[in-house]
């Protein structure tokens, strides 16, 4: 479970409570706009990877495998694709979007391997067949072309993308509203705060159905 490293009773404890966290996360009904604004009460920033749309109408929850490359390089894909385990989500960064770098056949790869969806911040290509397949991916821009094999991109590194960072195993979750990334130092404050969040909605809703308006309910005159 550990790969035969030698951990601290400290550090087996983060391990399984980071891990307690994510399965809760998983759990919980919740959206991407909940949390963007948890986030923001939490950190100050939305955390939305801006621009970027998704292929299906599916939620994705699960750690990052980040990756950067350009337009012209689909073989870091691969090398994203092979540094990843199962349960995990990859993030692709990629200079401009002139080419794709994903398509029908990294996805049905990355799918056998149980990586449970791809972030391009950049163009994918296949559509059809990506949709077909049933595998999540969310992207800036679709083309039908393509740039070469080349691998010369690097896996697993801190990635600024507009004003926040993804680092290699922070959190990304994804729906039909896009794409936001928690920093997994505050994983646990966001889960609270988006629960405060549904909470509050919940009752909005409740005195909504009731007949009250919604200016009324928040006291905006």
């Amino acid at each position: 479970m550990f790969d035969g490293m030698k951990l601290s009773p400290e550090s087996i404890l983060k391990k399984f409570s980071s891990n307690s966290s994510i399965s809760k996360l998983v759990r919980m009904d919740i959206s991407t706009s909940q949390l963007s604004d948890a986030l923001n009460h939490v950190t100050g920033n939305s955390g939305v990877i801006q621009g970027v749309k998704p292929l299906l109408d599916k939620v994705v929850i699960g750690r990052v495998v980040t990756a950067s490359t350009s337009s012209d390089d689909w073989g870091t894909s691969l090398k994203a694709i092979d540094a990843a385990k199962s349960g995990e989500i990859l993030f692709i960064y990629v200079e401009d979007d002139n080419n794709a770098i994903w398509g029908e056949l990294t996805s049905k790869t990355a799918q056998k391997k149980g990586i449970v969806g791809t972030v391009i911040y950049g163009a994918v290509r296949d559509v059809g067949a990506v949709k077909r397949l049933g595998y999540p991916v969310f992207s800036k821009k679709i083309v039908p072309n393509a740039g070469s094999p080349k691998n010369e991109g690097k896996v697993n590194i801190s990635i600024k993308c507009g004003d926040i960072t993804v680092n290699p195993q922070d959190i990304i979750v994804g729906d039909e509203c896009g794409v936001i990334v928690i920093p997994n130092e505050h994983l646990d404050a966001v889960i609270k705060e988006t629960l405060n969040i549904k909470k509050k909605e919940d009752q909005i809703i409740s005195k909504i159905e009731k007949g009250r308006s919604l200016s009324d309910i928040l006291g905006i005159k």
